[in-house]
């Protein structure tokens, strides 16, 4: 009895003890969880990322037509419009990542839009479109939207470099989750391909020591996978033969002896994650899965004879690529692989014209709606109607394509519409091999786990369009902090902003409503020879390795590309002036002081020969001295009614004038007026004791000489609005006039309410055919859709 006794208490030591040892381990595990959620939401809690996608009018153009363009900016986990950055920077490469044309567009609630004119100077080609905010600069030009566009310039065809004919074979391989480990069975997909990224149909064989152990084929664009369990110290190599008789050698990946290998598969409406590992170490994992800046699945397993399964529903997951990481017990990332959820439900476009068939310039009245729109939600579209013919398809480049799958890969990837289009369980297969070939991380868990707040060489711009520059000592060349300098825009608008260098000599200048072309001019407050202030250049010199396709003169169809040509010069004859109406969006054009406490029209008053006897006969509230051989200048003090001690703030057409010598040689003739600001005024880490603001008839310095030390620079801000030309017949004014425009609407600001219709008005042209309406946005909840109809015009 004794020992029966003894038995069973000891049974209840051991049974409390493994309680508390698996209490222990748990709460370790659900520790090592909450730590690494916590790292994850703490990384993203300081950065707000955005996405943008850019809608153009079509995809192909003759140098000399103008490109059309909306851009669309999102958050990246929710796809709702975000309005954070009010600048967004257009470029288009060629080949050698070479930009040929940039722009500057205003954003506002997420959107902006813009025009680029082609010039004749373009060669034809393929061309890289992208576009991108300040604040994506951070990330990188992976995170670039980008687009591939096609011009050809039918005057300068010849003079084009002939591309080269020989074509290199690729072949790439993939293996799930990251790494190949032997005696564990992988996953391994690979794409056949040419030097310019473009899939080729191709078959091959994985040889072991002159074995073949497997065989496989492609499938969709060059792309397939085979399964392997690989042995350690083994290499083995893929011979691969395409269609065209050409044969690729290449050697897989090296097989790590111990490691661990995850497989992710559907199962109904569930995602199931199989992990294997043979280290001897093996023990708890963890799964994170996040879309975007947002955790949607943490969990934790233990590994038993070195297998586990993870299971989630598919509906934890929101719509789009989805990234699944597997960790250790250590919090070190083992495995990683994108997962692709479809969406439940996209914005439904619905479009209805007015009838099937039109005549030459008749109207079109095209009705469009979202029956899917709630009542109080709203969609921002965009339209564009193009011809179709045999060179000009339509453009296939979705705005959900895009947001939800192919925003979240890396490099070229064909035929993006496919895996929307199509949705059986090949097209499923083909998608999968895109995620394992082409996913990728927008980040680093090695930067999220260090829990440092993120450091970000790229401010947003959130009010405007911010130049940066850089003040350094002349003679030294070091850069210099604490320098006050001024940057100015002459002209009748005053523009001026200082800013102070920090501890690397950077300055920033926050331009608001900053439009056009002009003159900027930088300069320091005082020693002004002392410093060289540099102005950067705001784009992204950084580029993606994503190669453009190879150019293909469209030579089969030389009467289409005459046609075209024809067309073309005929609308630039005749439509010049409209296609060159520009106009300044509505903004403030008050001076930042707002309202001076005194103006002075100098035309109303007597004329006298030099400014000091303006200043002192006519601006009471200004004292002017000389002392030492220079002047000073002491604004009143309204507040105080006492004079300020130092000079004051002194603009000529925007421009400050530090040397006041030099204004007192200003012809006063050549200035209309004067505005006085009686306070001290703070002006972001600057203040002045008062401000006098003369400004000339022209707003052009009527030739006053600039200190020579500042710093004069041409400089394109944001882009002017181009008014889309789009004639109206309804009287007999234009019937003299032909009309051979092949886009007879673009509009980049289509609005809709809950499921309101709205209609939207057109002329076709004097050119028949079929033309492709394409209407595409994102709604206010995040909702992204887009949809493509087509109208006949006859003669």
């Amino acid at each position: 009895m004794y020992f029966i006794f003894r038995l069973k208490k000891s049974l209840r030591k051991t049974a409390l003890l493994l309680l508390l040892q698996t209490v222990a381990i748990t709460s370790f595990c659900q520790d090592n969880l909450n730590t690494l959620t916590a790292s994850f939401n703490r990384y993203f809690k300081h950065t707000s990322i955005e996405q943008l996608f850019v809608h153009t009018d079509k995809n192909f153009y003759l140098a000399g037509e103008i490109l059309w363009f909306k851009v669309y900016a999102v958050d990246i986990t929710l796809h709702k419009p975000i309005d954070l950055s009010k600048v967004a920077y257009a470029e288009i490469l060629d080949t050698n990542n070479t930009p040929v044309l940039q722009a500057k567009i205003a954003m506002e609630g997420g959107n902006g839009n813009g025009s680029v004119y082609l010039p004749l100077t373009l060669h034809s080609g393929n061309y890289k479109l992208r576009a991108y905010t300040n604040w994506m600069k951070n990330a990188g030009a992976d995170c670039f939207f980008e687009k591939i566009i096609t011009i050809v310039n039918v005057q300068k065809v010849a003079e084009r470099p002939q591309q080269e004919t020989a074509v290199a074979y690729d072949v790439q391989f993939f293996p799930e989750g990251g790494n190949l480990v032997a005696g564990l069975e992988n996953k391994i997909a690979f794409k056949v391909m040419d030097n310019s990224g473009k899939g080729v149909p191709a078959r091959g064989a994985i040889i072991d020591n002159g074995d073949t152990i497997a065989q496989f084929a492609t499938g969709h664009v060059g792309m397939g996978y085979f399964k392997l369990t690989p042995v350690s110290n083994h290499t083995y190599t893929a011979i691969v033969r395409t269609n065209d008789g050409r044969t690729v050698s290449k050697t897989l990946p090296t097989a790590y002896s111990t490691g661990t290998v995850m497989q992710v598969y559907n199962a109904g409406d569930k995602v199931k994650v199989h992990v294997q590992s043979n280290s001897s170490n093996a023990g708890a994992v963890y799964l994170l899965v996040h879309t975007g800046a947002a955790i949607q699945v943490a969990e934790q397993s233990t590994l038993q004879n070195g297998s586990t399964v993870f299971t989630f529903n598919q509906s934890a997951l929101r719509a789009g690529i989805a990234h699944l990481t597997l960790f250790n017990a250590d919090r070190q990332p083992l495995c990683e692989r994108a997962y692709f959820k479809r969406p439940d439900t996209t914005l439904n476009i619905r479009l209805l014209a007015s009838q099937n068939e039109y005549a030459t310039r008749s109207k079109v009245n095209i009705t469009v709606s979202s029956p899917n729109l709630k009542t109080n939600d709203t969609a921002n579209l965009s339209m564009a109607v193009y011809r179709l013919d045999s060179i000009q398809s339509i453009d296939e480049n979705t705005i959900a394509a895009y947001l939800l799958l192919t925003s979240g890969l890396k490099g070229y990837i064909e035929d993006a519409s496919y895996y929307f289009t199509k949705q059986n369980k090949q097209a499923d297969e083909d998608l999968d091999n895109l995620l394992l070939i082409n996913g990728w991380s927008r980040f680093k868990w090695e930067d999220v786990l260090k829990n440092n707040k993120p450091m970000f060489t790229y401010v947003p711009e959130y009010n405007g369009h911010v130049i940066t520059g850089k003040v350094t000592n002349r003679i030294t060349g070091k850069p210099q902090q604490e320098i006050e300098t001024y940057l100015s825009v002459p002209g009748l608008k005053t523009q001026f902003v200082p800013a102070v260098s920090d501890t690397n000599g950077m300055v920033r200048f926050e331009m608001e409503n900053f439009y056009g072309s002009s003159e900027v001019i930088a300069q320091a407050k005082e020693q002004g020879e002392n410093y060289k202030i540099q102005i950067d250049n705001p784009f992204s010199t950084t580029y993606t390795a994503t190669a453009i396709p190879i150019f293909h003169l469209p030579e089969a169809y030389p009467n289409t590309l005459l046609e075209q040509s024809i067309n073309m010069q005929v609308r630039n004859i005749y439509a010049a002036n409209q296609l060159n109406q520009f106009y300044l969006p509505a903004i403030d054009t008050t001076p930042f002081y707002t309202t001076p406490d005194s103006k002075y029209n100098l035309d109303n008053y007597t004329r006298f020969s030099t400014m000091e006897e303006v200043l002192r006969e006519y601006v009471a509230m200004v004292n002017v001295t000389k002392r030492s051989g220079k002047y000073h200048l002491q604004v009143f003090d309204k507040g105080h009614d006492v004079p300020f001690t130092n000079d004051p703030l002194v603009l000529f057409d925007g421009v400050p004038i530090v040397n006041l010598n030099t204004l007192l040689e200003v012809d006063p003739l050549k200035v209309k007026s004067l505005e006085v600001v009686q306070k001290k005024y703070f002006l972001g880490a600057s203040s002045f004791d008062g401000i006098l603001n003369w400004k000339t008839y022209n707003g052009d310095l009527a030739s006053y000489e600039l200190n020579p030390a500042a710093v004069v620079v041409d400089y394109e801000a944001l882009q002017l609005k181009r008014e889309f030309y789009a004639p109206v017949y309804n009287d007999n004014t234009l019937l003299h006039k032909p009309d051979f425009r092949n886009v007879l609407y673009w509009n980049p600001d289509v609005r809709l309410q809950g499921s309101k219709e709205e209609v939207y008005s057109f002329y076709t042209s004097d050119l028949p055919g079929r033309y492709a309406i394409v209407v595409q946005g994102v709604s206010a909840s995040g909702l992204c859709g887009s949809t493509i109809n087509t109208l006949e015009v006859n003669k």
